[in-house]
């Protein structure tokens, strides 16, 4: 589009786009420049609908179009879409995203998400997030790998403006540093990767200053300093802990609380030494729970009964192996397992085997409303030994309608579960079988 089309100059700093005038110059009637003719707004809403990448290359596409991407809200930089050249005129992604940044106009940013995997000096890091505070961030999303231990701007922790904060600071034992005076009044999703909590006390204070927040994500995060975290935020719908570290027996010895009345997705997949306290879940909708020890299951098992006696009014489950591996070791199960009144779907999040069969016949008998039993991962066919009849749930006659094997290949172990449950499950209405 346009009859002149030329490189931009990264030399000039753009003007504002308020400046840029948007006539109807272009000579409409001979079908060169239609889409140029159109009004500002228009045009805007057109890059929005772009890749921040492609929006910016339409600053060649005429003179118009030079410094139109300089207002765009929604700004996604990631280096994998940025691939080098090779020619030594090119810049760094990092002197990219600088450029994006510093050139914005003063118009408002939405969103800011920026990844990469080249080494970042943190005080660049603190210069793009304050630069996007000054145009009103919504959400922040970076995912970076740092040179130094990271010390985030204190304006940060009082930013009115952000609804969503996503911090991946990819630095061996970054210690979250939370100052005296914080409050995110408008926050509703924070997640955190590789942070490393400094004390109960800051830790306490990060979680206390959201009163809007609703998702909670803590992923591979470091625990060794906390004997206390207490998470008590009245407003939080989905909780995610994810911690798959290796730690030593004697680091971690947490006690967590969680407090969240109005919690309806609970995942909690962790290696941690932690005990964890549900408290008043009666909303919880879905939960995940897979908690496993570098040691042995026998260290856990009490947190993997705590986990589930919190979850019992849960209507989805979906447990691991290694949680399947920790009810082994109770003696009694069935008396010491509570009873899922609400649960109607039980995902097994493991290749199933046969040492498992007594289990899943103790938590179906536990689930006397359940219409749908899924297999996620199918059946360990080398493992198959210790299948017994034993009891016949109460479900199978009353309530259990769908059952999904996946990776069905009608082994004969496979076959002779089918066959258990056509005898059975007399109130079962699909029998669900997956190859993928």
């Amino acid at each position: 589009m346009g009859d002149r089309k030329r490189q931009r100059d990264d030399s000039v700093h753009p003007h504002s786009s308020e400046n840029i005038e948007l006539s109807e110059e272009q000579n409409v009637s001979k079908g060169n420049d239609i889409i140029s003719s159109l009004p500002g707004n228009v045009l805007h809403h057109i890059l929005s609908f772009l890749s921040t990448k492609d929006a910016i290359r339409t600053s060649i596409l005429s003179t118009k179009w030079e410094y139109l991407w300089t207002s765009i809200s929604n700004i996604d930089l990631n280096d994998d879409t940025f691939p080098p050249t090779g020619k030594k005129e090119d810049r760094s992604f990092l002197d990219f995203v600088d450029r994006v940044v510093i050139f914005h106009d003063m118009s408002d940013i939405k969103s800011l998400s920026i990844k990469s995997s080249e080494l970042v000096n943190p005080s660049r890091v603190n210069s793009w997030i304050s630069d996007s505070m000054r145009h009103n961030i919504e959400e922040l999303n970076l995912s970076l790998r740092l040179k130094a231990q990271p010390v985030l701007p204190c304006h940060l922790f009082t930013c009115q403006s952000l609804v969503t904060l996503k911090l991946c600071m990819n630095w061996t034992n970054w210690s979250l540093k939370v100052p005296s005076l914080t409050h995110f009044w408008n926050l509703k999703t924070l997640e955190l990767s590789y942070a490393t909590f400094s004390d109960d006390n800051s830790t306490q204070r990060l979680f206390s200053s959201c009163p809007m927040l609703q998702e909670l994500a803590l992923l591979n995060c470091g625990w060794e300093n906390l004997k206390t975290m207490t998470i008590c935020i009245p407003t939080l719908r989905r909780l995610t802990i994810e911690n798959e570290t290796r730690w030593t027996r004697d680091v971690l010895s947490c006690v967590t609380k969680i407090y969240a009345a109005n919690l309806i997705h609970l995942r909690c997949i962790s290696s941690l030494v932690v005990d964890f306290r549900l408290y008043d879940l009666s909303l919880l909708v879905e939960a995940s729970i897979g908690l496993y020890n570098n040691y042995s299951a026998e260290d856990v098992t009490p947190q993997v009964l705590g986990l589930l006696s919190g979850v019992v009014n849960v209507k989805k489950l979906s447990i691991t192996s290694d949680t399947i591996k920790c009810l082994m070791l109770v003696e009694n199960l069935l008396d010491h397992l509570p009873t899922f009144y609400n649960m109607i779907h039980l995902e097994l999040n493991l290749e199933f085997y046969g040492l498992c069969f007594g289990i899943l016949i103790v938590l179906l008998e536990k689930s006397p409303k359940l219409e749908f039993l899924n297999f996620e991962k199918g059946f360990d066919r080398d493992n198959m030994e210790g299948y017994t009849l034993g009891r016949v749930p109460s479900c199978f006659t009353s309530s259990l309608k769908t059952v999904r094997i996946a990776y069905f290949d009608e082994d004969p172990e496979e076959m002779w579960f089918i066959l258990f449950l056509l005898k059975n499950a007399t109130v079962l209405e699909r029998k669900a079988k997956s190859s993928v």
